[in-house]
């Protein structure tokens, strides 16, 4: 392309400008223009490697896939032209002198950043020079477009710098100005890109914007390696640094990284479920998502059953297929809490490999704030000189992921398969400095988002916003819940298809369990039946008295029968202790608390503890008669199986999950496994106010305080609770879908002394809504600085008091010490 040459001289003194360079040694440096080029050499390496991201970013330019390609390279190698500022070149006095040697220093002042810079120069110098060189008719549209771009790349340190007026002579020079320019026209001259076809591509500006910017944040990250990318000072031309330097280091930066090489090695064929799981009979849901229709564009499956039925191994087989119908790359696994991801991360870890080609080298992250404190995820760590070399085929490593992925958790989601809590998926859609990195990791994967249900109006927001992005940028969807109300299906599937959604709540079926498939534009339910192991009974009893609770444990410990209390917060776990203590009820030696204020390492002893005593392997000599007061960390992922169960009051949602750990397996009377349960029907005592027909505002208040604190919805847990008191069981599955829409119902009768407490729900519940909106990002806009960015660490996925973290220790030869005496991370284990 020549169409630079005519209008401007070319002068290649943009070999006067660093890029790079050592903090502590003057004459170590790389130039401005070898490290523009590394960069964008790996983002040509990452296109050519990821085919599903380059497929997917000429989608939305709407270009050939060629054509495509060589725009974002050229996109990508202007990422640092802020950096030809004087105002930054003077941040290496003794670079500024050895190069511009006389020239008086007008901008000493670096008080914007080169990113912020760049933008400024484009906007105020580069884009005329464009505008000059391209047909007069199609100037204006390509200019509208790359201005959308450029903030992209510019913003490549994690947020789009601001639009706003500026004076560039306040930190350029004009030989600045004419060195990016002669730069610019030379980058353009070499990669060629397809500006014309701009013109008439009817592009997704906005939509590619955060493609574009999440590939020019990895592609700066890899290609600032020095271990790839040495130092170079001397010039020489673009196209010799770009062919015999740029590219090579970009290939062994991307290899090193470990990124998408799974894919390098062929095509998956479906094996159907038994490939997935040997030797284990399908549940009907399991059987129906092995035969569900593939559509060609992205979708929303959203899994409904009840606790036990194998929804996660269900939405493995879609996973399975969906990658082998090469509409899927891998995929990421979004949990409520840490304790659930990594209870996941250790059934995946043995088999996520029969998910992809049986050759291929893939990773497996584990992706929250306490990861490193998991052995199972420190052992998986490879080094990166490891990469390529068949580490697939370590039979003594189950899991394996490459370090370059694992030192930052912005880049857990590029690994082939992540394992997290949904919060590191959510700051994919919020202003989180590098958020466009987690989402460029997302694309092409199928996310996987269990216990949907359990989140409140604010984090469901974000999780619209998530499903937002992700099926537009082309990514499939799985959603696993026990139960859905149909104003929820509504909104999820709404934010999926990017629309506020018209479709009557009436069309929702009431079958359960039920699967949902949607796409943009067809809209199917499947009913499914529940195998006959999950289908159960409880019987429900309801206790307004203390003294009737410790009774029924005093019974149970006589008939050496286990025991849990669950309580809602942790000063009734503590008093639950006193009473049971006091009353003489049960010996200290036989009774256990769990709750979440322990020190980690305490913490984590006693849930090994608690898995000894109570879990599936236990047997009657280690569970006969004793008893556990425990807050809700029992209500999910431990496998724990107890005898008797009481619960206070709560949502009646959450009291169903606990009564999960009541009888779960087949065991005798005696308490040891069996082929038959014989322990009797199972029973939940309920520990609350009565449901009386006309309660007041402090019906829940007056008995449990703590719990009208925790669970403020009062009018939800007294409709839960008088549900249950009209019927005296539950029977699942036929009962969940009525008994949560009697619950949630937004449209029911409410009682005349719960209409305040009511509108100040209502109200409370739309003021989260408000947040939630308000803090994540609108994927119509593009990548643009309309709200504050901020590190993750400030930006919040969950609402909820403030908190802060405690570090417990102890004096020990007159110094202070952690708590806990662990060799690894003692102070993460006191915390």
């Amino acid at each position: 392309m020549r169409w630079l040459v005519s209008k401007c001289i070319v002068v290649n003194d943009y070999f006067a400008y660093w890029g790079k360079a050592n903090s502590g040694d003057a004459a170590a440096y790389h130039l401005l223009v070898w490290h523009s080029l590394d960069v964008a050499a790996v983002s040509d390496e990452l296109l050519r490697q990821r085919d599903d991201w380059c497929s997917q970013w000429a989608a939305l330019t709407n270009l050939e896939y060629c054509e495509a390609r060589r725009l974002a390279v050229w996109l990508v190698g202007l990422h640092d032209i802020g950096k030809f500022a004087e105002s930054f070149q003077y941040l290496k006095p003794d670079l500024r002198e050895k190069f511009f040697a006389g020239r008086a220093v007008r901008c000493r002042s670096y008080s914007k950043r080169h990113d912020q810079l760049g933008y400024w120069l484009w906007d105020e110098k580069l884009w005329e020079k464009l505008d000059e060189a391209l047909p007069a008719e199609s100037s204006q549209s390509v200019i509208d477009l790359l201005d959308v771009w450029m903030l992209s790349v510019t913003g490549h340190h994690g947020a789009p710098p601001a639009v706003e007026s500026s004076s560039i002579g306040s930190y350029f020079q004009p030989d600045d100005i004419t060195a990016a320019v002669s730069f610019l026209h030379d980058w353009t001259e070499l990669i060629r890109p397809p500006l014309t076809s701009l013109a008439r591509c009817n592009c997704q500006a906005e939509a590619a914007s955060w493609f574009l910017a999440g590939l020019a944040v990895l592609s700066d990250w890899l290609g600032s390696n020095r271990h790839f990318f040495e130092f170079v000072e001397g010039s020489r031309s673009l196209e010799s640094y770009w062919k015999n330097t740029a590219l090579p280091g970009a290939r062994s930066a991307v290899k090193s990284a470990g990124i998408a090489v799974a894919r390098l090695h062929g095509k998956i064929k479906y094996g159907g479920f038994e490939l997935l799981y040997p030797n284990y009979q399908p549940t009907p849901l399991q059987s129906a998502c092995n035969q569900l229709p593939l559509s060609t564009e992205p979708q929303l499956y959203i899994l409904e059953d009840v606790t036990g039925a194998g929804k996660t191994e269900a939405a493995m087989v879609l996973v399975q297929r969906l990658i082998a119908a090469d509409r899927g790359h891998g995929l990421y696994v979004g949990l409520p809490t840490m304790a659930t991801a990594n209870a996941m991360y250790e059934r995946m870890a043995e088999g996520y490999r029969a998910l992809f080609p049986a050759n291929a080298e893939c990773s497996l992250i584990l992706s929250h704030g306490a990861r490193h404190l998991s052995d199972a995820f420190r052992s998986s760590l490879l080094n990166a000189s490891e990469v390529g070399q068949g580490y697939g085929d370590q039979d003594n490593i189950s899991a394996q992921c490459n370090r370059w992925l694992a030192d930052n958790r912005k880049k857990a989601l590029l690994s082939d398969v992540g394992v997290g809590t949904i919060d590191q998926a959510l700051l994919a859609a919020m202003p989180a400095r590098h958020q466009s990195l987690r989402l460029l990791g997302l694309i092409g994967k199928v996310l996987v988002l269990d216990e949907v249900h359990a989140y409140d109006c604010y984090t469901q927001e974000l999780l619209h916003a998530l499903l937002r992005f992700h099926g537009a940028l082309g990514g499939s969807v799985v959603l696993l819940s026990a139960t859905l109300t149909a104003r929820q299906k509504h909104g999820l599937i709404a934010a999926f298809r990017g629309c506020s959604g018209s479709r009557d709540l009436a069309s929702f079926r009431s079958d359960y369990p039920l699967i949902t498939q949607a796409d943009t534009a067809q809209f199917r339910q499947i009913p499914v039946a529940t195998r006959l192991s999950v289908q159960r009974r409880v019987e429900v009893k309801l206790h307004s008295d203390i003294k009737a609770v410790l009774d029924i444990v005093r019974v149970a410990v006589a008939a050496n029968q286990c025991v849990c209390w669950v309580r809602n917060t942790v000063a009734d776990v503590r008093e639950g202790l006193r009473l049971l203590v006091d009353g003489g009820v049960v010996s200290e030696d036989r009774l256990d608390i769990f709750h979440s204020r322990f020190a980690m390492g305490n913490r984590l002893d006693r849930e090994q503890k608690m898995l000894s005593l109570f879990g599936k392997s236990s047997r009657s000599q280690q569970r006969s008669g004793r008893v556990l007061v425990a807050s809700q960390v029992v209500e999910q992922s431990l496998d724990l199986d107890f005898d008797v169960m009481i619960t206070d009051v709560a949502p009646v949602d959450l009291m169903i999950q606990r009564a999960g750990r009541l009888q779960r397996h087949v065991r005798d009377a005696a308490g040891d496994v069996s082929d038959t349960e014989q322990r009797g029907g199972a029973r939940l005592h309920i520990y609350g106010p009565a449901p009386v027909d006309a309660p007041d505002s402090d019906w829940l208040k007056r008995l449990l305080p703590g719990t009208n604190i925790i669970y403020p919805h009062t009018l939800v847990v007294w409709r839960g609770l008088r549900w249950l008191a009209g019927r005296g069981r539950w029977q699942m599955p036929d009962d969940a879908r009525a008994m949560l829409e009697y619950v949630y119902d937004d449209l029911g009768d409410v009682p005349e002394g719960l209409v305040d407490s009511e509108i100040e729900h209502i109200g409370s519940d739309m003021s989260r809504r408000d947040m939630g909106k308000f803090s994540a990002l609108s994927f119509e806009r593009g990548y643009t600085r309309e709200v504050q960015w901020d590190d993750d660490s400030k930006v919040e996925t969950r609402l909820g008091d403030e908190s802060r973290t405690i570090y417990l220790a102890r004096w020990s030869g007159g110094r202070l010490t952690p708590w806990c005496n662990e060799e690894s991370f003692p102070w993460d284990m006191s915390s």
